[in-house]
């Protein structure tokens, strides 16, 4: 006769189900609002998320063309140094060419001067040497033999006199024209110094705006450079949250899914719940007529077998708060603190282990053919299934869930009578 406690378990099970579950509607629904709030949040940071990767899309775009642009006016003053520099290259040698020049022009001026010093002193010699002797210049005129001896000495020394004024005269012209020449190669000397200065002033001007062109490409690089890193982390972040995102998504939808099974499983309850007051009350209104009391009810409960003898109180130390059928077909005993040791009333197996999260654990012993207990409200259970028990043995504690107070357990005690199985009050086995 065992196989019949199993299905008794079973019975069990599914009266307790839906009533925890239905007891579950509202704490579901919280879930579900967390759940839709956590996803309106994961939602307002991806797309705050995906804000800021656009910012530093834009911020890098600009920053790009910022320093494309820098790139094209570096090479620009590149070139325009390039020039400069062949400018000044061109202008240097043309100034060796004029100083060389000049060199040359100040040799070839002060050979003339030399030479014209020179002509001087022959000159005034000969003017000294005419004053002193003024007759002596025409005595080789009286030398001559004739007359026309004569006219050709006095022809050749007039010759002589005039081409040595005519020789001061063209030095003293061609060292005026040279003069005049260093003066203007001095002038031009002078104006291609200056633009080679001014050309090294636009030169140096050149590079030192190129080297804050270079300093504000490394600046911009470095900035660069970490947006870049900001945007990685950016992308990091919005995968992660597009992740969460999902498994939010995914949760939601699996609760919205329970939550709809829950409410259905609640309309079921109330349903039956409808069901059995509709029964009761027909009981009841079947009981108001005349008619044996003791053909619906076993007045008392059939006595134990020989082999249990009486059961042991579930709960050391504990006390009966809610008695037999007050609140449904069990016993509610108030144990002396929350956790209270739960023990085995009597020698048995362990039949069955359920878990729902308001009730929490619920342990069914069976004793013998005809007699099993039901433990509901355990912590987990100390024992397994199949488990041999002893009477008195630990089976857990109480506590386990959060619709019944932790202090508290509830006592089942289930009897066969010939081919029906029904809870009777506990009291009477005490």
């Amino acid at each position: 006769m065992r196989p019949s406690w199993p299905l008794l378990f079973l019975l069990l099970c599914q009266g307790l189900l839906p009533w925890a579950l239905g007891q579950n509607v509202p704490a579901q629904e919280r879930t579900v609002r967390n759940l839709e709030d956590q996803l309106n949040r994961a939602k307002a940071l991806e797309e705050q998320s995906q804000r800021r990767i656009q910012i530093l899309n834009q911020e890098l775009s600009r920053l790009s063309t910022r320093v494309e642009n820098l790139l094209k006016e570096k090479a620009r003053l590149e070139r325009e140094i390039t020039r400069l520099e062949k400018e000044r290259a061109a202008l240097s040698r043309q100034i060796a060419q004029l100083k060389e020049e000049i060199r040359r022009t100040e040799g070839r001026i002060a050979q003339l001067e030399k030479d014209l010093e020179s002509l001087r002193e022959r000159l005034q010699a000969l003017m000294r040497s005419l004053h002193r002797e003024k007759a002596g210049r025409y005595l080789p005129l009286l030398r001559a033999q004739s007359f026309t001896d004569l006219a050709v000495r006095a022809r050749w020394v007039g010759y002589i006199s005039k081409q040595d004024a005519d020789l001061v005269r063209a030095l003293q012209a061609t060292l005026k024209a040279l003069r005049e020449e260093r003066e203007r190669l001095s002038l031009l000397l002078t104006d291609l110094t200056a633009k080679e200065k001014a050309l090294g002033e636009t030169q140096r001007a050149l590079e030192e705006q190129k080297k804050e062109l270079e300093a504000t490409l490394s600046s911009l690089e470095r900035e660069a450079q970490g947006k870049r890193a900001l945007l990685r982390e950016a992308l990091q972040e919005r995968q992660r949250l597009q992740a969460e995102l999902a498994q939010l998504q995914a949760r939601v939808l699996a609760e919205r899914q329970r939550l709809l099974e829950l409410k259905r499983l609640e309309e079921e309850r109330r349903r039956q719940e409808e069901e059995r007051r509709r029964r009761e009350a027909e009981r009841r209104q079947a009981a108001a007529q005349p008619a044996p009391r003791e053909a619906s009810v076993v007045v008392p409960p059939p006595p134990l077998p020989a082999t249990v003898g009486r059961l042991a109180f579930p709960v050391p130390g504990g006390r009966i708060l809610v008695p037999y059928g007050q609140e449904g077909p069990f016993q509610v005993i108030q144990g002396p603190a929350p956790g209270s040791p739960v023990q085995a009333a009597a020698e048995g197996y362990v039949a069955g282990i359920l878990f729902l999260p308001n009730l929490g654990y619920t342990v069914m012993l069976v004793h013998t053919e005809t007699l099993s207990t039901v433990y509901t409200n355990l912590q987990e259970p100390l024992v397994q299934e199949g488990q041999r028990v002893e009477r008195g043995q630990l089976l857990g504690y109480t506590g386990g869930g959060l619709l019944i107070r932790p202090e508290e357990l509830e006592f089942r005690v289930a009897v066969r009578v010939g081919g029906e199985t029904r809870f009777v009050d506990p009291s009477a086995y005490y």
